[in-house]
């Protein structure tokens, strides 16, 4: 079974590499167990100033986690469905609050079922793979395709790489 990348914003990769957020919010379902952690450009220099001031509170420059790589990967546990009140009882998880409402507002996901993609040995490559996914951006899931994304992936998933959540207690 192929493995699946997510992209997210800079910070938000960091926080799913080192398992500070530990569930990933999607209107997807997908039966993969592994997910590589794709670090996309931001869409706006606000936004940039704002990821890379919480790049930095985490205790990482913004060069560590440069965009357009694969930082990390997680495995995938449980896939929930959510409701108002199983959003809320994971709000610190996911680091979208706790209004399921809300959110899909915020996020233009009216209609749509909101699932949330529980991971669980959450590692941070210690070299980030550069140069890769360019084309995708905040909240798209993708399979490697091309012979170079396909050797990325492969050596995403072989690499050194530093289980953090059990270095750091996350």
């Amino acid at each position: 079974m192929k493995p699946i990348a997510i992209s997210l914003h800079p910070d938000e990769a960091l926080k799913v590499a080192i398992g500070e957020i530990r569930i990933i919010l999607t209107t997807e379902v997908e039966t993969k167990r592994k997910i590589l952690i794709h670090a996309c450009s931001y869409a706006t220099i606000e936004d940039e100033n704002i990821g890379y001031r919480e790049i930095a509170q985490l205790g990482f420059s913004p060069e560590e986690i440069p965009t357009n790589a694969i930082i990390g990967w997680a495995k995938i546990a449980e896939i929930k469905t959510y409701n108002a009140a199983t959003f809320a009882i994971d709000g610190q998880l996911h680091g979208h609050g706790f209004d399921l409402n809300q959110f899909i507002n915020d996020e233009g996901w009216q209609g749509e079922t909101v699932y949330g993609y529980v991971l669980e040995e959450h590692h941070y490559l210690n070299l980030p793979i550069m140069g890769i996914g360019s084309e995708y951006q905040h909240g798209d899931f993708w399979e490697a395709q091309s012979p170079f994304e396909i050797v990325c992936f492969e050596r995403a998933l072989n690499t050194g790489s530093v289980n953090i959540a059990e270095t750091v207690g996350y």
